[in-house]
């Protein structure tokens, strides 16, 4: 059955409503996330012929909101340099490139992965560029690519460029290996080296790293900022599989300084599905915008589909704030979420629970929503259960003791595969958190759920593939095993 039969026999997609899916075939990772004339652009990782991993495509949406996408054609396509892979992509202000006549206009960079042997492990990785003249509605390749050649190894992939302007240059950050290699150039045409980082640094695994993002952020509530490199692990058989680190510094035009001890890994997610971060280049101030493919490369191809495989998280907002530990990532929801969701739900407050009792928290009967959003201050004197679905298969239990409030996840699914069936389960646990009071907030779409702990100093991003037939998400339920529970602003979907 072709990928066109299979969507005619099951019908409309069953997609979530606020989380970003192709149209069809399959997506991974977001390239390319500009803002330019009032538009946000996201590009990503596509091959529409088929619902796993192929031929390298990067699928184009446009938004004015974050929420609400509109797909334009294919951007890049497969030529005799390669598939298209992962990139990033600028504004060309004044005409550096000198491809704009004395204009402005979009300039995007991709890795060109081309075969060169009889196995699909024997390959050459290359830095090109393309070029936008009319806000990105046709794409033009450079005719001088590519603009960085393989420097003599296989993994050399993900340029992240941006403006760096106490040194007056353009940067590129570029996986290799199980490094970064930054790049420097006044021109977006030619580039040189000047540094590389990652030996020694954070964590490493056989998989190689990946998608790389060098961010200044300034630390909530001072004057100081700090540089944030976020980094992709590729997919690797530990328990994690593709997981996303960060590493928090200086950076000088040149060379990037971890500030912490070389052996910290500071993880950005702690759920399974938050991979190959992005953020907006384009955006004027401090405003750190990124997005996720929300998927795991252990499983990515095995989970269930409605003729299109992948999603992208919900857009979020980065800042760093001082812990006892340092500067830290903390998430929250793009504003432009919750202006979204507050046109659809109401708030309720002081809700007390006892030991045994339980609260549902789901959409009206008959509610055409298939969302739920859910904000809660939690003051707990023992164990809560909190089933994020019906049939129980992802929940987080919360308990208190002496040492603060200790999050568990844990998630099952149905019986798909071998290599689903041992990777796509899940148990772990946050470090213990020392409050009086918790805040958790989760959105919740079909097939999705995100949660952000501690008025998000932890994320916990996860896939629920046991909602993936159901047409209405399962309720949330609340339960207290033990103890009591006083919740505030309890948010939930109206009918």
């Amino acid at each position: 059955m072709t990928l066109s039969d299979h969507i005619a026999a099951v019908g409309k997609p069953n997609r979530p409503e606020h989380h970003f899916t192709p149209a069809q075939g399959w997506m991974n990772d977001p390239n390319g996330l500009v803002y330019f004339e009032g538009e946000y652009h996201l590009f990503y990782q596509y091959f529409p012929d088929d619902v796993v991993w192929g031929p390298m495509h990067w699928g184009h949406a446009i938004s004015t909101d974050l929420m609400h996408w509109t797909r334009l054609p294919d951007a890049l396509e497969p030529d005799n340099q390669g598939m298209c892979f992962s990139g990033s992509a600028v504004v060309d202000k004044h005409d550096a490139t000198g491809l704009f006549n004395g204009k402005q206009g979009l300039v995007c960079f991709y890795t060109a992965h081309r075969i060169i042997g009889p196995s699909d492990t024997d390959y050459v990785q290359e830095q090109c560029i393309a070029y936008s003249q009319d806000k990105g509605r046709s794409w033009q390749k450079y005719d001088g690519n590519p603009v960085i050649s393989t420097p003599g190894f296989r993994d050399f992939r993900d340029p992240k460029v941006f403006w760096h302007q106490a040194s007056q240059a353009w940067i590129m950050s570029v996986a290799c290996g199980q490094s970064i290699q930054f790049y420097r150039s006044h021109n977006l045409l030619e580039w040189t080296l000047a540094s590389e980082f990652g030996a020694g640094q954070g964590k490493h695994t056989q998989g190689p790293w990946e998608c790389p993002d060098l961010i200044p952020m300034p630390i909530a509530g001072s004057d100081q900022t700090r540089w944030v490199l976020i980094v992709g692990v590729g997919a690797c058989e530990e328990a994690l599989g593709s997981f996303t680190q960060y590493f928090v510094g200086d950076f000088d035009g040149h060379t990037f300084t971890n500030e912490n001890p070389a052996d910290t890994v500071l993880m950005l997610d702690n759920g399974r599905d938050f991979y190959a971060t992005q953020s907006w280049s384009g955006l004027t101030g401090s405003r750190t915008l990124a997005i996720s493919w929300a998927s795991n490369w252990l499983y990515a191809n095995q989970l269930p589909h409605h003729g299109w495989r992948g999603m992208m998280s919900l857009p979020r907002q980065f800042t760093l704030v001082q812990t006892p530990q340092g500067p830290r990532v903390q998430h929250a929801f793009a504003d432009e979420v919750h202006r979204c969701f507050s046109q659809e739900f109401e708030t309720q407050e002081g809700v007390d629970l006892k030991a045994g009792q339980s609260l549902l928290l789901a959409t009206e009967q008959n509610s055409a929503a298939d969302y739920t959003a859910i904000s809660l201050e939690l003051s707990l004197g023992g164990c809560l259960q909190w089933a994020l679905s019906e049939a129980g298969c992802s929940v987080l239990t919360i308990k208190r003791d002496d040492q603060g409030y200790r999050v568990q996840h844990r998630r099952t699914g149905p019986k798909v595969s071998e290599q689903y069936d041992k990777t796509y389960p899940c148990d772990y646990a946050l470090p213990a958190i020392n409050k009086k009071v918790l805040h958790i907030e989760v959105c919740r779409d079909r097939g999705i759920q995100e949660c952000l702990v501690n008025h998000g100093q932890y994320s916990i991003t996860s896939l629920d593939t046991c909602t993936v037939e159901v047409d209405i998400p399962a309720p949330t339920r609340l339960e207290v095993m033990a103890g009591s529970l006083k919740m505030d602003a309890v948010v939930k979907a109206k009918a």
